[in-house]
């Protein structure tokens, strides 16, 4: 199964088994989790959510400073 990522501004096919959860697909694409907060379908999501077909995902970088 393919799953459409939006990442950095760049839109990345990913090959997963199916219903795998956000983390898989992270980690596939070698995205720490600790630094992104992820959209499913407009909506964030934790990254233990299980993505499935037709599902987009947004990986959107979470910036921090004092």
């Amino acid at each position: 199964m393919q799953i459409t990522v939006s990442y950095l501004g760049k839109r990345h096919e990913v090959d997963v088994r199916e219903r795998p959860a956000v983390m898989d697909i992270l980690k596939k694409m070698g995205v720490n989790p600790e630094t992104v907060l992820v959209r499913k379908n407009g909506e964030i999501v934790p990254d233990t959510d299980p993505v499935g077909p037709g599902d987009v995902l947004e990986v959107l970088k979470v910036v921090s400073g004092g």
